[in-house]
């Protein structure tokens, strides 16, 4: 009887984690105006390159800019950017993403492992974990745009951001 209780509590427990990392997508998604996804069906046709270029541009044009790499398992964004180290994290005990400039900013995988070069072997829920937590957990503050730079194919990633981020473009 007690372990049946134990995994009710583990039930209730897990629940209550869901509920408040589902608060903190939306409380993030809310002070985010503009969410576009640069995504194609085919590798190597300039998506990390597009993204990273609207990136620039539209920080270049005065806007808060945040870029999300979710190409777990080849993330470029950081090393397009020149971006060096790991995440750190803010007095709010949320990730600060990486500053490129003023206006932009940038979070991936690919700095949060030691050596960059470690293949990350993931399925669909990890994936779908740490995409939420890049929303969730991340303190993008307020930003006029985040693009959003996914791997190739309509598999996972795209498809988890779509179902987090309904409203993106």
């Amino acid at each position: 009887m007690v372990q049946i209780q134990e995994s009710v509590d583990s039930v209730k427990n897990q629940k209550s984690a869901q509920e408040v990392q589902d608060a903190a997508v939306k409380a993030s998604l809310q002070k985010i105006k503009h969410k576009f996804m640069v995504m194609s069906g085919k590798g190597g046709v300039g998506k990390t390159s597009t993204s990273v270029n609207l990136a620039i541009a539209l920080s270049k044009k005065g806007f808060k800019v945040g870029i999300m790499d979710v190409d777990m398992h080849g993330p470029d964004v950081p090393r397009m950017l020149g971006l060096k180290g790991m995440l750190d994290l803010s007095e709010n005990h949320k990730l600060n993403p990486m500053r490129y400039s003023e206006n932009l900013s940038a979070v991936s995988i690919e700095s949060l492992t030691q050596n960059k070069d470690d293949a990350i072997i993931w399925r669909g829920p990890i994936k779908f974990s740490a995409i939420r937590q890049f929303i969730s957990d991340v303190e993008w503050g307020d930003l006029d745009y985040l693009i959003i730079d996914s791997p190739p194919g309509t598999g996972d990633e795209p498809l988890l951001v779509l179902d987090i981020a309904p409203d993106c473009e």
